[in-house]
């Protein structure tokens, strides 16, 4: 199967473009074809900036190659801070990829509270309700996003995992890094930001004797916020013995040491939707302490601990240095309503949905649609022919464009030609329906039906002969409709 994925990836250095790596790498290895669309700065097989829409406006032109398309959505990726112009065009064209290209699902990774009056968000909740699916790591994330943007969505679940890049026992990763503490050895890796939260681990350690705490990781994005918070974070560190602040940023080797090195990984998060650190932590064996915001207790696995507040926090950190029993924990999320659920042992795979029942019934409720839409415009014609018949007497008197006044006169005083154009805005409105699950280039040829609806009629109904010719003509429209509905389609 052929599959687009739109993302951001290594060598950029980002937790999102690391997992997409690792999925591309499993799909590929399960004999997928597989194309990645990419920004300039991540080697993917398709480069464009990611901003201003660009990358899926690009997506839109060459998804019909694909029989899949996923884009991994975090906001930071794809809008411009400070720009508005960008920001509508960017959700104009997820919207529009979304619609005319319905093999496309979403796998959010993050999405920003909206803001309700802002043309943006309106337009990304659009695209969000259209999508085919969108696919989240934990049960509690899509409740936020519909809460928030007051969507129902088509979702599922897919676990959050990671690939390790090197696996060590804990006493040759703390041999590699250096470190020399006896007692437990707490990490907390990442990039700096004040929603990381770092800050509240050393307050509550800086009092425990015995315990080491590493902060290990950079400031990614240089915005006056984050660097406020860095520097607030180095004095903080300054003042705690026990407290050492590793500044720098780390190859996915390196941090993959830190966590090996760890009694613990703590993920004091003010914020989060899901955390690839804490999957990387599960993935390599490392429990965790982490809060309870997001997705996180969902995530959280049997051995880490899940807190609620800075009280909470600093028990478990005492509970790890072994200064009590304290038993802490927090209840884990459900299923999504409606949607499919990846177990530990599946991947998000293409084969997945492979063609079956539902899609039968998606076509069959898509051609009949069509249908519809095609019948109520033949009716629409044969209408409004009568209602000018009856206008012109049948030719006898016809419009005379000299005389608008009494010729508008005329046409409006006749039900029929009313009838006609109610029945047109019938058809118009079970087309949009049409438009909004299927390619143009789909439905669009089915339109040629009316001409075989009206010669039906002609000949059935008011007698006029038909000659051979046009059957001909008919036979082969009709062959044609056949074909394109038995071609590859997703609805």
């Amino acid at each position: 199967m052929r599959v687009l994925v739109v993302s951001s990836y290594p060598p950029r250095h980002c937790g999102i473009g690391a997992y997409a790596r690792d999925q591309v790498e499993r799909l590929r290895a399960r004999g997928h074809a597989v194309t990645v669309l990419s920004p300039p700065d991540g080697e993917g097989d398709l480069r464009v900036p990611f901003f201003g829409g660009r990358p899926f406006w690009r997506a839109l032109r060459v998804a019909g190659r694909f029989d899949r398309v996923l884009v991994h959505f975090q906001p930071a990726l794809y809008y411009r801070p400070r720009a508005p112009l960008s920001k509508v065009l960017t959700s104009l064209a997820l919207l529009a990829l979304v619609t005319f290209r319905p093999r496309a699902e979403l796998l959010v990774h993050e999405a920003d509270p909206p803001v309700p009056w802002r043309p943006d968000y309106l337009l990304l909740r659009a695209a969000f309700r259209r999508a085919r699916r969108l696919w989240f790591h934990t049960e509690v994330e899509r409740r936020a996003l519909e809460a928030r943007y007051r969507v129902r969505v088509r979702a599922g679940l897919v676990p959050h995992r990671v690939r390790p890049v090197l696996r060590v026992g804990k006493a040759q990763a703390r041999a590699r890094l250096g470190i020399r503490e006896e007692g437990p050895v707490l990490v907390c890796p990442g990039f700096l930001h004040p929603a990381k939260g770092f800050d509240r681990a050393v307050e509550a350690v800086r009092a425990l004797d015995g315990v080491a705490l590493y902060v290990v990781g950079s400031v990614r994005d240089p915005t006056p916020e984050n660097l406020a918070y860095a520097r607030e974070l180095r004095a903080l560190c300054a003042q705690a013995p026990n407290v050492r602040l590793v500044e720098r940023f780390v190859s996915d080797e390196e941090f993959d040491l830190w966590v090996q090195a760890a009694d613990r990984v703590v993920l004091p998060y003010r914020r989060s939707w899901s955390s690839g650190v804490l999957a990387r932590a599960q993935a390599l064996g490392t429990p965790a302490v982490v809060t309870a915001v997001g997705g996180l207790p969902e995530q959280a696995g049997e051995q880490d601990i899940v807190v609620w507040d800075d009280e909470e926090l600093a028990r478990a950190l005492r509970q790890v240095a072994g200064r009590t029993e304290a038993s802490l924990g927090a209840p884990r999320g459900g299923r999504p309503e409606g949607g499919p659920v990846l177990d530990e042992a599946e991947e998000w795979d293409p084969g997945s949905e492979a063609p079956g029942r539902t899609e039968r019934k998606g076509r069959t409720v898509l051609i009949g649609l069509i249908l519809i839409s095609v019948t109520l415009a033949a009716l629409a014609q044969l209408t409004l022919k009568y209602g000018m018949d009856q206008v012109t007497r049948e030719g006898a008197a016809p419009l005379d464009l000299a005389d608008l006044g009494g010729t508008a006169r005329r046409v409006v005083l006749n039900p029929f030609v009313w009838g006609g154009l109610f029945t047109f805005v019938l058809s118009a409105a079970v087309w949009l329906v049409v438009l909004s699950r299927a390619p143009l280039s789909f439905a669009y040829p089915f339109a040629s039906l009316t001409y075989v609806l009206i010669l039906l009629f002609d000949r059935f109904v008011l007698g006029q002969p038909i000659s051979a010719l046009r059957y001909g003509g008919v036979a082969l429209i009709v062959a044609g409709l056949v074909l394109i509905s038995r071609t590859p389609q997703t609805f």
